[in-house]
């Protein structure tokens, strides 16, 4: 095995890994009745909203593992189509990612009456009935706190021509897009939230032993610390701030360093080495793999600290302009 890159293999074990959380399987009735009840009431819609890192697109290739294409006599079956919403989307930008997913070899070509005539007739031939949006939160510009308007439209016209269920994956600004679209609030089901594991919660932090342990097994070929210890585990947490994305990445660089030193350990120095240069985070802080946690009171510092891993900046509230000089000088 090479060790002068991360082994293809290594990453498709760490990558395609996944742990059914609590969260996860609340979103499997919803899922259930999406497909099962969508088509008789013309497509329903299901979002799962959370935190960038905590699996959502990992979540929906679960969900949808079973819904795979296949190529007929006839032509293709597709029952999902799977499509990463484009940042700063348009209308027609939303089409040709569509007709892309469905094979059209020119989804650029035509206008735009023919691009939406040609999705339409795709949609129909290929027997869609799901149609999976991750990113959603594209459609909602941050910048104006606006949803976009063509985008919108041009989402809400594909399900007025062509009815079916809906599954769509974002951050907190996704929300805005469904209450704003007429088309996807009518069909919206109760929202399933993804969230980050929390320390503090017996059962969340049940469920991130039960990540680590399940990671352990995948790289079974490797020997790591006892991760079932809670002393143990927490440092895990504290690197992570407990966001399945940041787990992963420790561990894949962790092993990857292990195997660059001919070795079938990893130990902590590989996880703070993979802490250190792998996340941005890391950057300034005392090193959770190789200090001493101290007392209860000190630990409850780094648990609350490492709770705003990866929050988002707050927004600056806008300042309003004037719209003409009589409210200027408050005419």
């Amino acid at each position: 095995m090479e060790t002068d890159r991360i082994d293809d293999a290594l990453v498709r074990r760490v990558s395609t890994m996944f742990v059914p959380t609590s969260d996860c399987k609340s979103a499997v009735e919803p899922f259930d009745v999406l497909l099962a009840a969508g088509a008789a009431v013309g497509g329903l819609c299901l979002l799962i909203c959370g935190e960038s890192g905590v699996g959502k697109s990992t979540l929906i290739r679960w969900l949808t593992k079973n819904l795979r294409s296949v190529k007929t006599d006839a032509g293709w079956s597709r029952p999902a189509i799977f499509v990463e919403v484009p940042a700063s989307p348009t209308a027609i930008a939303v089409c040709e990612a569509l007709l892309d997913a469905l094979g059209d070899p020119r989804p650029s070509a035509g206008t735009r009456p023919q691009k939406f005539r040609r999705l339409r007739e795709k949609l129909a031939e290929q027997q869609v009935r799901l149609l999976v949006l991750d990113d959603l939160q594209h459609v909602f510009d941050r910048e104006s706190e606006r949803v976009l308007f063509d985008a919108s439209e041009g989402i809400k016209q594909i399900l007025v021509e062509h009815p079916m269920s809906i599954l769509c994956a974002g951050l907190a600004d996704a929300s805005k897009v469904v209450e704003s679209n007429e088309q996807l609030k009518r069909r919206h089901m109760a929202t399933v939230h993804l969230r980050r594991f929390d320390w503090n919660s017996a059962r969340s932090r049940s469920s991130f032993v039960a990540v680590l342990s399940a990671v352990v097994q995948a790289l079974g070929d490797f020997e790591f610390p006892d991760l079932e210890d809670e002393g143990v585990a927490v440092r895990f947490y504290l690197g992570s701030g407990g966001i399945m994305d940041f787990i992963f990445k420790i561990f894949l660089l962790a092993t990857w360093f292990a195997m660059k030193a001919k070795k079938r350990t990893v130990g902590m120095r590989e996880f703070s080495r993979a802490w250190k240069v792998g996340l941005l985070h890391s950057a300034g802080q005392d090193d959770p793999f190789t200090a001493d946690m101290g007392d209860e009171e000190n630990l409850t510092r780094w648990v609350e600290k490492a709770k705003q891993i990866n929050l988002p900046s707050p927004r600056q509230p806008k300042k309003r302009r004037a719209s003409s000089r009589l409210r200027e000088t408050g005419l």
